[in-house]
C-alpha cells in the first residue's frame, strides 16, 4: 500500500460532535481539480486491538453515530471514510459523487488505512454499504497485499436493479459512450421512496444532511454509470478476496412509484436476489446472512431489525476472532 495523498491535516472536531473527529486528506488532482477525502474517527479511549473502517454508499456520507457506538461498545476502534466528492469531502468545483473508475476510490481507502495504521497497528475490518461495498470488494481483489482481517458487506451493489434488456443491450453502449462523454447525465438514480423510508422528516427515524444525502437522486453521469458497470463486469469474472467475507442483505426487495408501508420492510434500491446470486463470486470464504424486513441500509432499518443485523454481524466476527 502506498501513501498517495499529498497533504494531511490533523484530526479536528467533526460536525457530529459527541467525541467524533475528522481529518481532511488531500489526494492527487483529477480532471475536475483538487480532490479530498475525509476520515472520521469515533472517540478512541480506550484503544482496542481491532479497528473497523466503514465506507458509505452512493450519494451518501457517514452520519450513523449509533453504528459507531455499537462497535465501540463491542470493543472496536471505529473509523469512517467520506469518499472523494461525497459528504464532507465535496468541494464547490466538483460534481457531487462523480466517478471515472472504481479504482479512483482506492487512493482514498489507501490513505484512510495508512492513517489508522499510524494510530494503531492492530487488526482491521472493512465494512462497506452498497456502492462502498462494491468498491471495497474490488479494492481487496486488486490490492491482495493489504492486511485486512475481514470484509463485511451491507447490501453490496453487485448488480444494477434495472430491466434485463437494458442491462444486456443499453448499458454496454452507455459504458463505451461514457468514455467520450463523461459529463452527460442519465435520468436514473435513487427513488424518493427509499429516502422517505429512512428520513425522520417523512416515515423514517434518521436525521442527516439532505444536501449530502438527497432524498432522491434523479440522474447520474455517464462516467459514474460506466465506472459501476465496468466494476460489476469485473466481479462477474470472479474475485479473489483472501480474507473472510460476510454478505448481509434483506430478505426481499420492493419497487413501486407510489409510497407504501412495504418500503419500510424491504430493500427499495437493489434486487436482493442479485446480491445472493453474485455473493459467491467474491472469494472462497463467503458467508451470507439474510435479515428479515431489512431496508437497503440494514443498519437504518426499524430498531428490532437492525439490532438483529448487529447481533448476526458481531457473532460472525467473534467466530473469526476466536
Amino acid at each position: 500500500m502506498q501513501d498517495n495523498y499529498l497533504k494531511t491535516f490533523e484530526f479536528e472536531k467533526d460536525i457530529l460532535g459527541n467525541g467524533f473527529r475528522q481529518m481532511t486528506i488531500q489526494m492527487k488532482p483529477d480532471r475536475e481539480g483538487d480532490v479530498f477525502c475525509t476520515l472520521i474517527c469515533a472517540e478512541n479511549v480506550p484503544q482496542y486491538e481491532w479497528n473497523v473502517l466503514y465506507v458509505h454508499g452512493f450519494s451518501d456520507y457517514f452520519f450513523q453515530t449509533e453504528m459507531a457506538g455499537q462497535f465501540r461498545r463491542n470493543g472496536y476502534n471505529f473509523y469512517a471514510l467520506d469518499l472523494r466528492k461525497c459528504g464532507r469531502s465535496t468541494r464547490p468545483w466538483q460534481t457531487p459523487n462523480n466517478l471515472y473508475d472504481i479504482s479512483d476510490y482506492y487512493e482514498d481507502i489507501d490513505a484512510a488505512i495508512a492513517q489508522i495504521k499510524r494510530k494503531t497497528n492492530g487488526r482491521l475490518i472493512l465494512l462497506g454499504h452498497s456502492a462502498g461495498g462494491l468498491a471495497l470488494s474490488l479494492y481487496l481483489h486488486d490490492r491482495p497485499e493489504t492486511a485486512v482481517d475481514a470484509l463485511i458487506l451491507n447490501s453490496p451493489f453487485l448488480d444494477l436493479n434495472i430491466k434485463e434488456n437494458l442491462k444486456k443491450f443499453v448499458l454496454p453502449l452507455i459504458s463505451v459512450s461514457g468514455k467520450f462523454f463523461p459529463n452527460v447525465r442519465i435520468k436514473k438514480g435513487l427513488s424518493l421512496n427509499y429516502g422517505y423510508s429512512i428520513s425522520k422528516k417523512r416515515y423514517g427515524e434518521w436525521e442527516y444532511n439532505e444536501e449530502w444525502k438527497p432524498v432522491a437522486v434523479s440522474e447520474v453521469s455517464m462516467s459514474w454509470l460506466r465506472a459501476i458497470y465496468r466494476a460489476q463486469c469485473k466481479l462477474r469474472k470472479g474475485l479473489a478476496i483472501k480474507c473472510p467475507v460476510l454478505v448481509m442483505r434483506s430478505d426481499k426487495s420492493f419497487k413501486n412509484k407510489h409510497w407504501s408501508d412495504k418500503f419500510t420492510k424491504a430493500d427499495a434500491v437493489l434486487n436482493v436476489e442479485h446480491i445472493g446470486k453474485y455473493a459467491s463470486l467474491l472469494g472462497q470464504h463467503v458467508t451470507e446472512t439474510v435479515i428479515k424486513d431489512g431496508l437497503h441500509d440494514l443498519f437504518l432499518s426499524a430498531r428490532d431489525v437492525r439490532m438483529q443485523a448487529y447481533e448476526r454481524m458481531f457473532e460472525w466476527i467473534l467466530d473469526l476472532r476466536f
